[in-house]
């Protein structure tokens, strides 16, 4: 005589146990991943900083010099507009980090650049406007060191 046992089912409740688990650990791995890569405060206020007296530099080397500029008139209009858009990109990577500074230093950096501007678009000498930019750049180093 031959005893029928029926083969063993794996239950359906089990299968959708096991997917909803192998789901949850993914997206698990997936949220810490993201946030192990994402930058510090004081990571991505360091880049700022970098980014920020890179622009400066060249606006102060390549973009508003003596030939750009002489006795109030624009001379070289294409690098003129491209002093004006350095300040706008470092107005801007400034608004992306100014959370992270402390009230007495982020007022002296957002009176800075609002001098520098007015410096530029008055057309004022490029001496004038490179001491400007230099004081702004040891300002930003000196929140970049304090940090």
């Amino acid at each position: 005589m031959v005893v029928y046992r029926p083969k063993r089912r794996f239950p359906l409740w089990a299968k959708a146990a096991i997917a909803l688990a192998a789901l949850l650990l993914l997206a698990g791995a997936g949220l810490w991943a993201r946030s192990a890569t994402r930058p510090s405060a004081e990571e991505r206020l360091a880049q700022a900083i970098a980014s920020m007296t890179a622009q400066l530099d060249v606006l102060r080397i390549s973009h508003y010099t003596p030939d750009v500029v002489r006795d109030g008139q624009v001379v070289m209009q294409g690098e003129y507009q491209a002093a004006l858009a350095d300040i706008e990109r470092v107005r801007s990577e400034w608004q992306s980090v100014r959370t992270e500074v402390p009230e007495p230093e982020r007022t002296q950096i957002d009176g800075a650049i609002k001098e520098l501007h007015a410096l530029v678009q008055a057309r004022r000498p490029a001496p004038d406007v490179d001491t400007r930019v230099s004081k702004l750049i040891e300002l930003l180093r000196a929140i970049g060191a304090n940090r």
